[in-house]
């Protein structure tokens, strides 16, 4: 009895999931599933399936991009980049973490403690100790300067315990997320002051986290600064888009990745 058409889909996706169960292979560790698409999905899925079955025939990275003519790389997801993304697939194949948490990416020595727990002659040696063992796991560090001792290494002890993806060229902690208001590095960060958030208006003046308590206080002057810099950036940014814009019509929003991907 033939399939329904709008049952099709799922037939696919289900038979696709199973190839990858029969090898032991987890799909989470480097698929992006997106069920409210299942087409997209199917696609992404037999790509990688393909992937897989080539890389198997061929047996190895070198053999399968000589028969290939050339650069051939693993539709992994997230990508970040092609040395990375073969790493990962490799590692993936041979059931081995493509993720893990930054503290098991450090090489084997003693844990380190929370900040509290550390006393002020102690805090600058478990400072240097904790950079020493994240400059050997090829972890670099790019926070402002003049970020408090103990507020540096509160930030890099507590993100020990967050999961990185795994990467040869290994990784650079700068602390940004883009979110002000929730950053530790605020106080000393100029991009930090340009932005006038609903955070800051409700505090009614510039806000900091609690753990910047010890450090800062913050002025009911700042909140006028504060918009006041963000009048400005708004009209510099509305200037930049003026000028770019070079008199042409709006073209309307751009599609999206998923848009994107089903066109390709």
């Amino acid at each position: 009895m033939p399939v329904p058409p709008d049952l099709l889909p799922f037939q696919q996706n289900l038979a696709l999931k199973r190839f990858f169960a029969n090898r032991g292979l987890d799909l989470d560790a480097v698929m992006e599933f997106t069920p409210f698409k299942l087409d997209l999905e199917n696609r992404r899925l037999q790509s990688l399936a393909n992937f897989v079955t080539e890389y198997e025939r061929c047996g190895s990275r070198e053999v399968m991009e000589v028969i290939n003519g050339g650069f051939v790389f693993p539709p992994v997801f997230p990508s970040l980049s092609p040395e990375d993304d073969w790493y990962r697939f490799e590692l993936w194949l041979q059931g081995e973490a493509t993720r893990k948490p930054l503290a098991d990416m450090l090489p084997d020595q003693l844990p380190f403690r929370k900040s509290e727990d550390i006393g002020d002659d102690e805090i600058e040696a478990e400072l240097a100790r904790l950079l020493q063992a994240l400059e050997e796991a090829h972890i670099g560090i790019a926070l402002n300067d003049d970020l408090p001792i103990r507020l540096l290494y509160a930030y890099l002890q507590e993100t020990l315990g967050e999961t990185f993806e795994m990467s040869q060229g290994g990784w650079v902690l700068d602390g940004c997320s883009a979110y002000c208001p929730g950053c530790i590095q605020r106080p000393w960060c100029e991009i930090g002051q340009l932005g006038c958030w609903l955070e800051d208006e409700e505090a009614g003046k510039i806000y900091f986290t609690n753990e910047l308590a010890p450090y800062v206080s913050a002025s009911p002057q700042s909140l006028a600064l504060l918009q006041k810099a963000q009048e400005e950036e708004d009209a510099r940014l509305a200037s930049i888009k003026n000028e770019a814009s070079g008199g042409f019509p709006d073209i309307g929003p751009l599609p999206d990745e998923d848009d994107l991907a089903e066109q390709n």
